[in-house]
């Protein structure tokens, strides 16, 4: 009995170490074990097939296009032959011809030897309607298509702007004026804006949440800041001084984290900015003045 007991223990424990022995398949082995490098069966799909774009406006305030690109691979081995893709318009599509272009037109090639192809699109802003999302989709009209990302989707959209120029600038504004000291903030704040020369204006009434608001104070000195004016609907701004009031305080302007905009559109300034007592940047506490011309 025993020793039918120990046939039986080793057999179990050599059938244990066999198992254990075993290569195990990984991820890898199981996707390519099956590969055949003379295989000419291949899938083609969209590669970033969802794009949301929006066009630019350029330092001088002209256009500045949508420029994106089709992105189209080709699952399986790369062929001998150069592979064309046929793509067609869909139905759905809302963005005319006349707006955009497809770099060669809706017959995409792949060379031979290759696994993509990147197809330039452009837009042509000024045969869009302002402000209004329009899409492009397309299918890949192929029977190799895959049962996947066959459709790619474009929103194209002409972003809203109107040129305003320096001297159209100059006058009253009323808005809102936010103090980070103390999170005050005056409704109803004036503003006004000065030509100093054809690139640059000044702008009086920075913190007034503050030394008006809070303070009951008024401004003995000061009181314009200058921004350097750009044609895409930006301004600049160095650290300057900004206001002395009752001729106790000199307090200093500087350029916020954000970026300082106008809006010719509706004639308003959006102007994230620092204000701080030396002329070094010391004591940073984060303001910001929105304003519409009156």
């Amino acid at each position: 009995m025993k020793n039918i007991l120990r046939t039986i223990f080793i057999f179990v424990v050599g059938a244990l170490f066999l198992v254990s022995c075993e290569k195990k398949e990984t991820n890898f082995d199981a996707m390519t074990k099956d590969w055949d490098p003379n295989a000419t069966t291949y899938y083609l799909q969209f590669v970033n097939n969802s794009q949301s774009l929006q066009t630019g406006v350029s330092e001088t305030g002209g256009f500045v296009e949508i420029a994106t690109t089709i992105d189209i691979a080709l699952l399986g081995n790369p062929q001998s032959a150069a592979t064309t893709v046929s793509l067609a318009i869909d139905p759905s599509t809302t963005l005319t011809p006349d707006m955009y272009v497809i770099t060669g037109g809706l017959n995409v090639t792949i060379p031979a030897g290759e696994t993509s192809v990147a197809v330039p699109i452009v837009s042509v802003a000024e045969n869009m309607p302002v402000d209004v999302p329009l899409v492009l989709k397309l299918n890949i009209n192929d029977a190799n298509a895959a049962t996947t990302a066959a459709t790619a989707t474009y929103t194209f959209k002409r972003a809203k702007f109107c040129p305003w120029t320096i001297d159209e600038m100059v006058g009253t504004y009323t808005g809102t004026d936010y103090s980070g000291y103390g999170s005050l903030t005056m409704e109803g704040a004036k503003f006004e804006v000065f030509k100093v020369d054809n690139e640059t204006i000044a702008i009086s009434g920075f913190l007034q949440a503050l030394y008006v608001g809070a303070w009951g104070e008024s401004v003995s000195g000061g009181d314009r800041v200058e921004f350097t004016y750009k044609a895409n609907g930006k301004l600049t701004t160095v650290n300057q001084y900004l206001c002395q009031t009752d001729g106790v305080w000199d307090y200093f302007f500087g350029p916020g984290g954000g970026e300082i905009t106008w809006d010719g559109c509706n004639k308003s300034f959006d102007i994230p900015w620092y204000f701080h007592w030396d002329g070094a940047y010391g004591d940073d506490i984060a303001c910001w003045s929105k304003f519409t011309k009156d």
